[in-house]
Order: structure tokens, then C-alpha cells, then sequence
């Protein structure tokens, strides 16, 4: 179940992730400017959490395995249909958002399934899972290297959908339902006899709580600092004098961090508390935002510094990112697990939606410093609303 979750979502993240490494191809192929392809990520990641208002139901009545192998195809042929892309709109269309519906399809349904599988140690098995996402990002940058050797950037894209298709669908073959649908209990321990479906609040009940809107509304405002470095980060560290290749190499850097921060901030989380450790690592995104607003100010950001925050950064986004969906699970209901994520996931769309605003700030102020630190108060505002839940 976790190795299914885990290759899913590395599949999937790894197309979304991988446009950085050719955002200039694109710009170059199309005459585009760095706002409106860095739009681009901002169409897929709204596409994939505004979905899974659907998509999470979806699975809450039909089971991930179907829904995930649905994604994992459309990732594919959205990487496919982007290489043969003739304008820009086409490729917000199939990269933006067929990948996006892929990720939807794909990412929910499985990370919701790990929680009702998983109790006791459902930190740790979210941490290994969402470490697929990290592991995604830290290939981009070795696999855009290799192939950029043989193909152009449209020859990668076939390359990568094949790929992502084939390994994608292996992933998603190995998801299944609730424990309890065979005969288990959560953790895999064995049942006497099978329990009824997993219980828990009626979603309306879990709807209807102070707590629930809490949580939807903090998860929004810490998703707008914690998106930034994906779309930001190489760009920043080219403008302040780093080699593309240099640059691009911060993005398998803030993947190993992230990694990091899911396989050791999970299992560490059971033992110290889900709850304290995922508004620390809502604290901590907000913190390295505004120090990475800080170093651009100071003109501090060199090689040194960038590969620090990208450690730092990763390890606190993979603890909020893996965490999530657990933080939900603790304080509501693994009956509906998929819709109740999926719904909280449309919160981080509205947040991404704040990209393309931070790519206007630095046409109008020349600068990514004064976006960065309204990421970063807004981030700390939802660190607050989130901190309020467990008196909700």
C-alpha cells in the first residue's frame, strides 16, 4: 500500500515538478516571458487540489486503485500531447491541466487509503509515502541533464510520459481499499471478524465543525509560502549569479530535503505528537520564506546560502505536505478520509492561484522580496488559525 502511494506520487510530482528544468525551452519555442510560463505550474497544481473535491469522494466510494491508474495515464498522455503543443495555451492545456487532472486523480486517492490503513503508525507511513513526491523532485534535475543530451525539450516530454504512464500504473496497481474490506484492521493487524466500514462522523457532522474551517483556512495560507520555491527558487538563485545547471541543481536538493523531513519528521511526529510537529512544520515554512526574502534584501544568496534554504525549506514542506493529510485523519474521520483531504486540498488551489501574483510583484518592483514577505505573513496567519484547533 505505502510502495503503491509512494511510486504514485513520484510519478506524478516529477511531471508537475519537471517544467522548471525546461521553462526556458519553453520561453525560447514560444516567445513567452517568465510570468506566463511560470503559469504553467501554477494551472497544474490549481487544477490537481481543485479537483480533489472530486476526485477524493470519488475514491471514498470506488477504491484508489481504479482512480489512480486513471491519473497516472493522464499524466502520461499530458506530457505526450505537450511535446507536440504549437502555442503556449496548449501547453497550459495539456501540461497544465491534463497533468493536473492526472495528479487529482492519483494523488488523494492514495494518500487517503494510507491513512485508513494506518493508525498507530500513520505518521511514518504518511512520511514514506509522500516521500515519492521528494524523490519526483529530486530526478528532475539528473533526468533533464540525460536527456537533454539526446532529445530536445519535445523529445523529452515523450520520453517522460511513456515512462511515467508505464511506472505510474505499476504504482497504482497496488492500492486497495480499506482494511477493514479485507478482513483487517488498521496497522495490518489481522480481525477476528471483519469490523463494519470504517467508522467515524457522518462528512456532514466533520462540515459542519469550527475546527474543519479552521484548518481549511490555515492549510490555504501556509500553501501560498510553501508553493514559492518550486516555481522561484531557481529563478532567484540565477538572478543573483548562479549557473543554470548550478540553479536547477536546488530543485534535487530541496527533493532530498524534503525526503528527509517525511522519513524522519513522521515517524518522529507518533512519538511526539502529529499535532505539534505539523504546526512546527507550518512555523518553519514561514520562517525560511522570510529568510529567503532577507538573503535576496542583504544580496547574501549565494551557492552556500541557496543550498541551505533549499535543505531547510524541504525538510519543513515535506513534514507539512506529509503530515497533512494525517493532522485531518487524527482530528476527524477516516470514513470519508478522501473527501475530507480532498476538500481541504481546494484551500492549497486557492493558494497557488498567489504564483502568478509574486511574478507581477517582480515586474513591478524588479525584486521577489516584497511577494516573499506577504507569502510569509500570510503564512504566519494560518500557522496561527491552525494552532487554534486543538482548543477548537
Amino acid at each position: 500500500m505505502v510502495a503503491g502511494a509512494f511510486v504514485v506520487l513520484m510519478v506524478g510530482y516529477g511531471a508537475a515538478y519537471s517544467f522548471a528544468a525546461f521553462a526556458e525551452d519553453l520561453e525560447v519555442a514560444f516567445g513567452a516571458s517568465r510570468a506566463s510560463v511560470s503559469a504553467v505550474y501554477s494551472i497544474c497544481g490549481f487544477t490537481t487540489f481543485a479537483a480533489s473535491a472530486v476526485t477524493g469522494p470519488l475514491a471514498d466510494r470506488i477504491g484508489p486503485r481504479a482512480m489512480a491508474a486513471t491519473g497516472m495515464l493522464l499524466v502520461g498522455l499530458g506530457l505526450v500531447t505537450a511535446a507536440a503543443a504549437r502555442t503556449l495555451t496548449e501547453v497550459y492545456l495539456c501540461y497544465g491541466v491534463l497533468i493536473g487532472l492526472g495528479i487529482a486523480f492519483s494523488y488523494v486517492p492514495a494518500v487517503a487509503a494510507v491513512q485508513r490503513w494506518f493508525v498507530a503508525w500513520r505518521g511514518l507511513a504518511s512520511g514514506i509515502a509522500a516521500a515519492g513526491i521528494g524523490v519526483g523532485t529530486a530526478l528532475v534535475a539528473p533526468s533533464a541533464e540525460v536527456l537533454s543530451k539526446w532529445v530536445d525539450w519535445r523529445g523529452a516530454f515523450v520520453v517522460s510520459g511513456v515512462a511515467a504512464a508505464g511506472l505510474g500504473l505499476a504504482g497504482a496497481l497496488m492500492l486497495a481499499s480499506s482494511p477493514e474490506s479485507s478482513g483487517l484492521s488498521p496497522d495490518g493487524a489481522p480481525a477476528a471478524a471483519a469490523p463494519p466500514p470504517t467508522a467515524g462522523p457522518e462528512l456532514g457532522a466533520v462540515l459542519r465543525a469550527r475546527a474543519f474551517w479552521l484548518l481549511y483556512a490555515g492549510t490555504l495560507l501556509v500553501s501560498v509560502p510553501a508553493a514559492l520555491p518550486i516555481a522561484y527558487l531557481v529563478r532567484t538563485a540565477e538572478d543573483s549569479g548562479m549557473a543554470h545547471m548550478e540553479a536547477l541543481t536546488l530543485l534535487s536538493v530541496l527533493g532530498i530535503g524534503s525526503i528527509a523531513g517525511r522519513l524522519l519528521l513522521g515517524p518522529l511526529a507518533d512519538i511526539a505528537g502529529r499535532s505539534a510537529m505539523f504546526i512546527g512544520c507550518c512555523a518553519a515554512v514561514v520562517l525560511l520564506t522570510l529568510l529567503w526574502a532577507a538573503a535576496l534584501w542583504t544580496g547574501a544568496g549565494g551557492v552556500r546560502q541557496f543550498a541551505l534554504f533549499a535543505v531547510g525549506f524541504g525538510v519543513a514542506q515535506g513534514g507539512f505536505v506529509a503530515l497533512l493529510p494525517s493532522f485531518a485523519a487524527d482530528h476527524f474521520t477516516r470514513r470519508y478520509a478522501g473527501s475530507v483531504i480532498g476538500l481541504l486540498y481546494t484551500g492549497r488551489a486557492l493558494a497557488l492561484l498567489a504564483a502568478p501574483l509574486v511574478a507581477l510583484l517582480l515586474q513591478i518592483t524588479n525584486g521577489y522580496m516584497a511577494g516573499l514577505c506577504i507569502a510569509g505573513v500570510l503564512g504566519c496567519c494560518g500557522t496561527g488559525l491552525i494552532a487554534c484547533i486543538r482548543e477548537a
